[in-house]
């Protein structure tokens, strides 16, 4: 089918030019959907992923927004932070979302729909929420394989993590039974510090469980670009997703089985923080991809993604 798309730009309140792609559906359905670029990747995401899920859920009716905001993609001006790994954790503590909220007012006063949706995966997921949770005309989000962590760099680079030390130690396992890597182990030619790391990491993992979850209520400015350094659960993210649960907003979490960000979401939010929301358990849903990767890399994880989007929206439509 052919697709009506239209590039759109505006200023926000430093006077920097965003850029961003409306996907106009043949029959409009009333809801407008906002999808926010993935950290410091802009609105296309890889693979093109954005483009084709955008397309898909302009089919059913929906107005879609691929955006980029400020200082990414298309948009003008800079990060003012040397490393990426600085970058990420300012995009997951709020980095973009004053952006969000010019596109927000932009949009809505164009369209004026019935319903307003934000969308993102990853960095994109955080921004969504964050932004949510600071806008009353949002109704809900979709909250894409995001990361529930912020940990200071050093911790990140010098730390293996545990969803990486559990595929290390199951491949050993796999090959407890083989002559060769029996040889390539007393040969000197095994990783030995991957190993024993890996054995480390996952042995510590099981016995300080308990310590995952250490700050859901702290309180912190995230315009500071200092909060959450040297510590595991994102804050930022837990009072946003309060707000949303105290102001009846709704919310699903899409989250693929083969992926790290899933690992820390199930250890120190669902299992520790999501028991604690019972009385708010219509507002918010919890959705699995198996065998899906971070990028949804695959033909059937794409089309489950897309499918999961698209029937959580339309059952949350007048």
């Amino acid at each position: 089918m052919a697709f009506s798309e239209e590039i759109f730009s505006l200023k926000n309140s430093n006077g920097e030019m965003m850029h961003g792609v409306i996907h106009h559906p043949e029959k409009p359905n009333g809801a407008l959907v906002l999808m926010f670029n993935i950290g410091l990747h802009y609105r296309v995401c890889h693979s093109r992923l954005f483009v084709r899920q955008a397309r898909d859920m302009q089919k059913n009716g929906f107005t879609v927004v691929r955006l980029d905001t400020s200082r990414v993609g298309y948009s003008h001006g800079e990060i003012p932070i040397g490393r990426a790994i600085d970058s990420y954790d300012a995009v997951q503590t709020g980095l973009f979302k004053d952006d969000a909220l010019v596109f927000l007012q932009y949009l809505k006063n164009r369209f004026n729909p019935r319903k307003i949706f934000f969308c993102g995966l990853c960095g994109g997921a955080l921004t969504a929420i964050i932004a949510a949770a600071a806008a009353d005309e949002v109704d809900g989000v979709v909250f894409i394989a995001g990361p529930v962590t912020v940990t200071s760099p050093e911790y990140e680079l010098s730390t293996m993590h545990p969803f990486h030390a559990d595929i290390l130690v199951a491949g050993y396992l796999k090959r407890l039974l083989s002559p060769s890597a029996w040889g390539r182990f007393f040969s000197g030619k095994t990783s030995y510090r991957s190993l024993f790391t890996s054995l480390k990491v996952k042995l510590a993992a099981r016995l300080k469980k308990s310590e995952a979850f250490n700050g859901a209520d702290k309180t912190g400015d995230p315009e500071s670009g200092e909060e959450n350094k040297g510590e595991l659960f994102n804050r930022v993210f837990y009072e946003s997703f309060e707000a949303l649960m105290k102001s009846g907003k709704k919310i699903v979490f899409i989250m693929p089985e083969l992926d790290r960000a899933t690992y820390d979401f199930d250890s120190v939010f669902a299992k520790k923080v999501l028991r604690h929301f019972t009385e708010s358990a219509h507002l918010f849903k919890v959705a699995r991809i198996p065998k899906a990767n971070h990028t949804f890399s695959t033909p059937e994880s794409t089309r489950c993604l897309f499918d999961m989007t698209n029937e959580w929206l339309t059952s949350n439509l007048p």
